[in-house]
């Protein structure tokens, strides 16, 4: 067999509802890819989608059924990956066309860099495009130093989970996904490969599924656990940037998990933390409002989970 240049890692529990879409999404772009499907012991028949599917995609199942976490499973796959670029593809997520070649192209034009993102859109359950999610990176394809990098990526995850591709090496000597997160581990890891810069390119190249019964929806039920998943990464990485950006970063960063926690609390009809997020967002002041909000991107955040909320209400 070829030695393929991308393996794509599939965390896979119970998840036949989406599963043949997300897999179909791959088809007709996986020349040279390598599928690293790791099984938490499904019981949905998701196991025996992914088995008719390797007829047609180059797909390696590994079981895994005292798996714990999505976390676990992926650096499972990590481990195995045979390839020197991963990309991870969740159950519930698909491919654009052209997705492939697209991320060919960007690692060719910038090698030196362990850390490639794309624009994405967001999805409902049924597939259509309700919004966008990515970095406020600009509309041209160009590689970020860390520090620009950092300073608005520090601030909050804008970065969809399928929308990204990086050095298995570079990732293994990080040590993986801490499993310990079980919201923000994806985060945590891109915030540490960003040390080298960012290859930025705005096609929103893949779609995020978002839905009531996603773990980010389900796991924040626990707002004090939620919180801690937030603060971590933030602590972790601050400290790399600059005495002169630290400051308002931390402000920022401060505000927008208010305000997550805040948007939790209200998803789960809770009225917990709306005092904090007014007060962190008042704190910042005037003159940085509009940057908090670029960086943030909670406006492009938001909408999409308030059409969700209104769809579960009626």
């Amino acid at each position: 067999m070829t030695q393929p240049w991308l393996t794509v890692i599939m965390p896979i529990y119970n998840g036949r509802a989406t599963l043949g879409t997300a897999l179909s999404s791959l088809e007709g772009q996986s020349d040279g890819l390598e599928i690293i499907a790791v099984d938490q012991g499904s019981t949905d028949g998701s196991r025996e989608l992914l088995e008719a599917a390797c007829a047609r995609l180059p797909i390696r199942i590994i079981d895994n059924p005292t798996g714990r976490s999505w976390t676990q499973n992926t650096n499972y796959g990590l481990r195995e990956a045979a390839a020197k670029l991963i990309t991870m593809l969740h159950q519930d997520d698909i491919w654009a066309p052209g997705r492939s070649a697209l991320l060919k192209d960007i690692s060719t034009e910038y090698p030196d860099v362990d850390l490639w993102i794309h624009g994405a859109d967001i999805i409902d359950r049924k597939g259509k495009a309700v919004g966008r999610m990515c970095p406020p990176f600009g509309g041209s394809r160009r590689v970020l130093s860390f520090q620009e990098a950092l300073s608005d990526l520090i601030v909050q995850n804008t970065m969809a989970l399928p929308a990204v591709m990086f050095k298995r090496d570079a990732a293994i000597n990080k040590g993986g996904l801490d499993e310990e997160l079980w919201y923000t581990a994806d985060w945590d890891l891109w915030l540490s490969l960003a040390k080298n810069g960012v290859g930025w390119d705005p096609t929103p190249a893949a779609a995020f599924r978002i839905h009531a019964e996603s773990q980010t929806m389900t796991g924040s039920r626990d707002l004090q656990s939620f919180k801690r998943q937030l603060q971590i990464p933030i602590e972790r990485h601050l400290e790399h940037l600059p005495i002169r950006l630290r400051k308002m970063a931390r402000k920022r960063a401060e505000a927008a998990n208010a305000l997550n926690v805040c948007l939790a609390s209200l998803h789960h009809r809770r009225l917990q933390g709306i005092g904090s997020a007014l007060r962190a967002f008042v704190l910042l002041g005037p003159f940085e409002w509009r940057d908090f909000l670029k960086s943030s991107q909670i406006v492009n955040r938001l909408v999409p989970r308030l059409k969700l909320a209104l769809k579960m209400g009626t």
